[in-house]
């Protein structure tokens, strides 16, 4: 399943307001998948993604529509509150890209 976490505790851990793929366990207990982490939030933290799943995840390989010679990976999926999508970051050459992009500014890398 895909949400956002909302839970304060995973701010050193960087997760607060990202989108997350997470499974719950036979007690109730949540494991994040993506991105990997050993952090487990109580799932009352956590608001189920309003779509099925973001059309890109983490570590795909990307580039922007308009510059195709920038290949990246995805970074980081978080989640706009008002115009209800999510947007993602890239890292390319091993740093973080500092613009945010939606879905239909990216192409996935063939």
């Amino acid at each position: 399943m895909w949400g956002i976490c909302l839970d304060s505790g995973s701010i050193q851990e960087g997760l607060f307001q990202m989108v997350i793929q997470y499974e719950i366990g036979d007690e109730g207990e949540v494991a994040i998948t993506l991105p990997e982490t050993a952090y487990r939030p109580d799932i009352k933290h956590i608001i189920k993604l309003p779509i099925s799943s973001p059309k890109y995840i983490y570590g795909e390989r990307v580039y922007p529509c308009n510059h195709s010679n920038l290949t990246g990976e995805i970074c980081s999926i978080h989640w706009h509150f008002k115009l209800n999508c999510c947007f993602y970051a890239i890292k390319v050459d091993g740093k973080i890209k500092s613009k945010r992009y939606f879905d239909n500014d990216l192409d996935a890398v063939i």
